[in-house]
């Protein structure tokens, strides 16, 4: 097989991340505990207390953010947080709390920080708690709409920040659409720049700098292809990750989910989170259809970045994603309750990081050590429901944490 002068750069690039970056990658592809609790919770049964324990934390640093992103959960055009009075906009996570749940989680195992927002890069003395981390010898990493990355991309090189995924939904009419800013596409393709720019003048091939393209009705085949074209030859991003499906909740599946909390925590108010992505992507089929096409021709493009298509299916069943909500990819129990938990910027804990709702906080670190809540009653009861139905919840057949691994 031949390979172009592109792809051989890429290989190289990609080459280097790998070797200055191998115990990060080790991690990610090391799904040993992952498979060993799908084991468990496959025959119907709740593992033991202290036989698990987070590998992986996922913190919100914040609610604020500069953009409103049409598909976004959080600000949205049906997102959840636009009911945040302007004092719970201003809430961060605090540092020494950051610290404090770090020291209880580290002896535990605890190899990875998974950060975002809101907007990650609003969040203050952001490059000063990289520097904590990376004293910690912990894997990080943090997801931005990007358009803030040229101000700090000195800062998170320096800091030893593992890999950073910057959004892209397409091209610069159709982004600039999406995100509600004339300027968004501009400042993001300036800070992948930066990025880009400042690996090579202190000789860094960290972090992997992931693109994110999440496909929706909002973008679609063209605007893929689009983004590939203006990306191509830059050497801005090593990966461009491309979510072929956008995290949706049908009404149907919204009521099952109200109805299980209703039944296990006697909740009938203030689960607001799943009706952020509410939407269904049956009509998407056809569009479906044209993504298979161009998804195809991109895997052949002599292309500067390497391409993952999520979830990793064979593309021609791709259309079913859209048609066929109850398809579970076959990956079905889910295990994140058991492994990935997330911290939002009050303080509250939860099993799940995209629907995070205050009535259904597992506990709280500002007033609870954190493993008195991993293993609390409340945090029982969610694993519990959750392996009586099976090892998904209704909202659960789209979530990023099913599709994209």
């Amino acid at each position: 097989m031949r390979f172009s002068r592109t792809r051989i750069e890429l290989y190289w690039r990609l080459w280097g991340n790998f070797r200055s970056n191998l115990g990060y990658f080790l991690y990610l592809f090391h799904r040993n505990e992952a498979a060993r609790l799908r084991k468990i919770i496959e025959k119907g049964r709740l593992p033991e207390n202290g036989s698990y324990f987070p590998t992986r934390l996922n913190l919100r640093l914040l609610y604020k953010c500069n953009l409103r992103c049409k598909m976004c959960g959080q600000w949205g055009e049906s997102g959840s947080y636009h009911t945040y009075g302007s004092s719970k906009q201003a809430k961060v996570l605090g540092q020494d709390v950051i610290a404090g749940v770090l020291n209880e989680l580290k002896p535990k195992g605890l190899r990875l920080v998974d950060m975002e927002g809101g907007e990650t890069l609003l969040y203050p003395h952001f490059e000063e708690l990289l520097l904590k981390l990376q004293r910690l010898n912990i894997y990080v990493k943090f997801a931005t709409n990007g358009t803030l990355l040229e101000k700090h991309s000195e800062g998170i090189i320096r800091s030893g920040v593992r890999s950073v995924t910057v959004s892209l939904d397409g091209d610069r009419e159709t982004h600039n659409r999406i995100r509600g800013q004339r300027w968004a596409y501009d400042r993001t393709i300036g800070g992948l720049r930066a990025l880009s720019e400042m690996k090579k003048r202190l000789g860094r091939y960290t972090p992997l700098v992931q693109v994110a393209y999440t496909m929706s009705r909002h973008n679609g085949a063209l605007a893929l292809r689009n983004l590939c074209e203006g990306l191509r030859g830059k050497a801005l991003a090593d990966v461009l990750e491309v979510k072929l499906t956008p995290i949706f909740v049908p009404r149907q599946a919204e009521h099952e989910y109200l109805a299980l909390i209703s039944r296990y925590f006697g909740l009938n108010e203030g689960i607001t989170s799943p009706g952020g992505f509410r939407d269904d992507y049956s009509d998407f089929v056809e569009e479906g259809a044209r993504i298979v096409e161009v998804a195809e021709e991109l895997k052949r493009a002599p292309l500067d970045f390497f391409l993952e298509l999520l979830p990793h299916i064979p593309l021609q069943e791709l259309p079913r994603l859209y048609s066929d909500y109850a398809w579970d990819l076959g990956r079905n129990p889910c295990t994140v309750p058991f492994s990935e938990p997330t911290i939002d910027a009050d303080g509250n804990v939860y099993p799940c990081n995209l629907f995070t709702d205050a009535a259904l906080s597992m506990g709280n670190v500002n007033e609870t050590p954190f493993l008195d809540i991993w293993e609390g009653e409340r945090f029982t009861t969610f694993r519990k429901m959750l392996i009586d139905e099976g090892g998904l919840l209704p909202i659960c057949n789209r979530c990023c944490q099913l599709t994209e691994y």
